[in-house]
């Protein structure tokens, strides 16, 4: 009996570490040079990808989305682990060397989905913004648009990008969730 349960724990020894890693890994990136300094866009596990995040005078600088002469910050970093991965692959020239820094080895866990703000807007088509934690390291706000029929659907912001048809899905329900629920902090 003794024998099953340290073979047992061996085994659990050996893939927790799979099955415990954080699912928000960096896939891929290419940092480019820019006249402030290097610009690059970030693909993570679950086939989430964040457009024209930039490293200027020694820091990460994450992208913002532009309307009617106003800037907004819909995508955050909330972790230093997330940070310290974007960092890294920004740090070195060598496309090698970037390479075995950036790109994490798979197996890639989806990622776990968190509403962490919801606020009540006044127009009557964008009726909403829900903030959406990616695993704890990424915070990412989606407009809730009220269709005439009262369906919901969520926008994305400009530099925000998913793939995964699956996580889309996730996405959708998890805003619309966060919306009917109610408000965490009051808009304008």
């Amino acid at each position: 009996m003794k024998k099953l349960d340290l073979a047992g724990l061996a085994l659990a020894a050996i893939f927790s570490p799979v099955l415990n890693a954080a699912a928000l890994d960096i896939i891929s990136a290419s940092p480019a040079r820019t006249e402030k300094g290097k610009i690059s866009d970030f693909v993570f596990s679950g086939s989430v990808t964040v457009r024209s995040i930039a490293f200027e005078k020694g820091a990460i600088v994450m992208p913002v989305t532009e309307n009617k002469g106003r800037e907004y910050t819909d995508i955050k970093l909330l972790s230093k682990t997330i940070y310290a991965k974007l960092e890294a692959c920004f740090s070195e020239d060598s496309a090698s060397w970037r390479s075995r820094k950036c790109a994490a080895g798979g197996p890639f866990l989806m990622p776990k989905l968190s509403v962490s703000e919801v606020r009540k807007l006044k127009s009557p088509k964008r009726v909403a913004n829900v903030s959406l934690a990616f695993d704890g390291d990424l915070v990412v706000t989606f407009g809730v648009i009220k269709k005439a029929s009262g369906e919901l659907w969520a926008a994305y912001p400009d530099n925000f990008e998913v793939q995964n048809e699956e996580l889309k899905g996730l996405i959708e329900k998890k805003v619309a969730e966060g919306f009917r629920k109610g408000t965490t902090k009051a808009g304008n």
